[in-house]
């Protein structure tokens, strides 16, 4: 299952997608929040086959949808209107911050709404998929890497 990100803000909205297997994100792009961006959206989700759309959820600082949030909704209820996908809110949690933040050397004004997209859709990820299998692989490949018994000190 495909998954589409978006950071949803008044001026400028960031997309992120997962990989085919719904369990990694990664940066897509950004675009102006103007007269044409539902259209535009609608495109993306039928272009790339998304099956379910994370919307970032603004909050303030006590967990309570702002007004942001509030055009985001109305947003996500006109992409389900039009698209059979399904529409889920996760909430974005200084992912802004956090995304500017893993820009070393950047100023606070380079555009990270992609990133800042990427990061909520893979928090909702992570929860929906709980522990990933690449661990449990890991664990797996470490535990035949040492030749027998973890405890035997490999003698």
């Amino acid at each position: 299952m495909k998954y589409l990100g978006i950071d949803y803000g008044s001026k400028k909205v960031g997309y992120a997608q997962s990989d085919d297997d719904g369990r990694l994100a990664f940066p897509l792009m950004i675009s102006k929040n103007d007269n044409i961006l539902l259209k535009d959206t609608l495109e993306l989700i039928k272009e790339m086959k998304f099956s379910v759309v994370v919307i970032g959820e603004s909050v303030d600082s006590k967990g309570k949808p702002n007004e942001i949030a509030k055009e985001a909704r109305k947003f996500g209820a006109h992409i389900e209107k039009h698209m059979d996908v399904s529409v889920v809110f996760e909430k974005e949690w200084f992912s802004t911050v956090e995304a500017r933040a893993s820009q070393p050397g950047k100023s606070d004004s380079h555009e990270v709404d992609d990133q800042a997209a990427a990061i909520v859709l893979q928090r909702y990820l992570d929860k929906i998929n709980g522990p990933g299998e690449a661990s449990e692989e890991y664990e797996e490949v470490d535990d035949d890497a040492d030749g027998g018994d973890a405890g035997d000190g490999g003698q």
